[in-house]
């Protein structure tokens, strides 16, 4: 098992229209960020789980296990991204998976169809039939 999840949080959430990032914002019972990280540590895939923010602080004072790790995000998406595959560059992963923090509500089971799939194939996107 050599895979990695990259969770991007280091979003203003500037189309949200509040103060605080859309991540941050408490949904059943929990901050929508956490929802994420729980996901993923209880899907037993990943060697390491790297949350991204602009808001460090903020997530090391939680109580996370160490098989989780906050870096520091940029200003874009894209940026960090490429911050986090920098990061992630020294522990030569077979799989990153990357997912946005603000959405919360995708099943544990596509965790482990993305990565059978990437068995086969070089990259994958997971979508909805319209």
């Amino acid at each position: 098992m050599n895979n990695y999840f990259v969770i991007l949080g280091a979003g203003k959430s500037k189309r949200f229209h509040r103060n605080l990032a859309k991540q941050f914002y408490t949904y059943k019972n929990k901050e929508i960020i956490d929802h994420s990280i729980e996901k993923s540590l209880n899907s037993n895939l990943f060697k390491k789980i790297i949350v991204v923010t602009n808001d460090v602080n903020r997530l090391k004072k939680k109580r996370y296990p160490s098989i989780i790790k906050i870096i520091k995000g940029g200003k874009e998406r894209s940026t960090s991204s490429l911050i986090a595959l920098k990061y992630l560059k020294k522990f030569k992963p077979k799989n990153v998976l990357i997912h946005d923090a603000a959405r919360p509500n995708f099943k544990v089971k596509l965790l482990f169809n993305l990565i059978n799939k990437l068995q086969n194939n070089k990259a994958v996107v997971p979508f909805i039939q319209p």
